[in-house]
């Protein structure tokens, strides 16, 4: 595509198709485009910058984890307040839903059975094990973000990059570490099938 930082409507097919095949680049220039007007619908419903951020974030992810969809779109605009509008009230029902009080006798319960530690165990192990495999820019990203805490503002400075370039490597990361990790454990569970079915 001639221009680089944007495209038109009538482009719009091509770019769906693009990013359907897996083009990051692409899929940039979609993110760019529209999330300042995710990121302002989201603010609406939640009234906190941070969590409208991070919102932002996973409907960005959703759309990449679902790109093979993108090309049947025929009006992608409205696709993305659907599909924003969904996950925001979904979002926000969960929250309130957090708030309902667990009785703290079966939630100590459920932590201290030892096979949900070796579960925790196990996943923060596999988690580690994807971040390895992360590009470099991502694996900076992440570790800087959800290991050290550190703010998409304060990344972005330190890397000498864009909050929204810091935010693209985010989503990039956080869907390749859950597709990692959803592989890894289904990979686990067929060994330990055959396994079970060779001891018969």
């Amino acid at each position: 595509m001639a221009d680089t930082n944007t495209y038109r409507d009538d482009n719009e097919k091509e770019l769906l198709a693009q990013i359907a095949a897996g083009d990051t680049k692409a899929f940039a220039l979609l993110f760019d485009q529209y999330q300042n007007k995710v990121f302002s619908h989201a603010l609406t419903f939640v009234k906190s910058v941070e969590e409208a951020e991070e919102l932002t974030t996973d409907i960005f992810m959703k759309i990449w984890e679902h790109r093979q969809q993108l090309p049947a779109i025929q009006n992608f605009k409205s696709y993305l307040f659907i599909l924003g509008r969904n996950y925001l009230v979904s979002a926000i029902r969960k929250k309130i839903m957090a708030t309902v009080e667990i009785p703290s006798g079966h939630l100590l319960e459920n932590i201290l059975l030892p096979d949900k530690q070796y579960d925790v165990k196990e996943m923060h192990n596999i988690i580690m094990q994807g971040i390895e495999k992360l590009s470099v820019q991502q694996k900076k990203v992440f570790t800087m973000s959800r290991l050290e805490g550190l703010s998409y503002e304060e990344i972005a400075m330190q890397l000498a990059i864009s909050k929204r370039t810091v935010k693209f490597h985010m989503i990039l990361a956080l869907n390749f570490l859950r597709e990692y990790a959803r592989y890894y454990r289904l990979y686990h569970f067929l060994i330990w099938g055959f396994i079970f079915l060779l001891k018969k």
